[in-house]
């Protein structure tokens, strides 16, 4: 129960970063406020995640909760019913590591995920909110891609390490959905 608490406490400080984070991003705050707010509703498990999963790429078989709480998967069982999900996130990590996931493309996959993360339609009323976010979403894809192109990489090369990157989005929403449902099991 200690270690949960523990989790929850470090989670609730990192939703505040994350806020203040999702409004450095150019663009953000131009959206309604309730997209703003829905965007981040829809993704906060990801981001929290994908964050996780950047502190510990240089850390194989652990996960840098923070500078004070490194869990190894022997030490994630300890939290009931969170093993699969170590498990997952120990993979992903891995995959990230083996990819070698440069700072500035991890910044990029990182607002993507919050980004394209609502499912449900925007504001309505407010078309022009929609249309700014699918701009903002398409600016940061592009951004991604001149990030990968910058990197030196031959051209084909370049399609594939961008597909790759792409693909471990749906991975990182798994998990958040499994880690959903440990928090609504609870």
């Amino acid at each position: 129960a200690s270690m949960m608490m523990s989790l929850t406490k470090l989670a609730d400080k990192e939703l505040v970063h994350m806020i203040g984070w999702a409004k450095k991003i150019p663009g953000f705050i131009d959206l309604s406020l309730y997209d703003q707010v829905r965007l981040l509703e829809s993704c906060w498990m990801e981001v929290l995640m994908i964050g996780l999963m950047w502190r510990s790429i240089d850390h194989p078989g652990k996960l840098i909760f923070a500078p004070d709480l490194v869990l190894d998967r022997d030490e994630g069982k300890c939290v009931e019913g969170i093993l699969e999900i170590f498990d997952m996130l120990l993979a992903m990590t891995s995959r990230f590591r083996e990819l070698k996931l440069q700072h500035k493309e991890y910044l990029c996959v990182k607002a993507m995920i919050l980004l394209n993360s609502s499912m449900f339609p925007l504001s309505a009323e407010e078309p022009e909110s929609n249309r700014k976010l699918h701009h903002l979403l398409n600016v940061v894809t592009e951004v991604l891609v001149w990030v990968i192109a910058k990197s030196g990489i031959p051209s084909q090369q370049q399609t594939t390490r961008l597909a790759n990157l792409l693909m471990l989005l749906s991975h990182v929403r798994h998990a958040s959905n499994k880690g959903m449902e440990h928090l609504l099991s609870m």
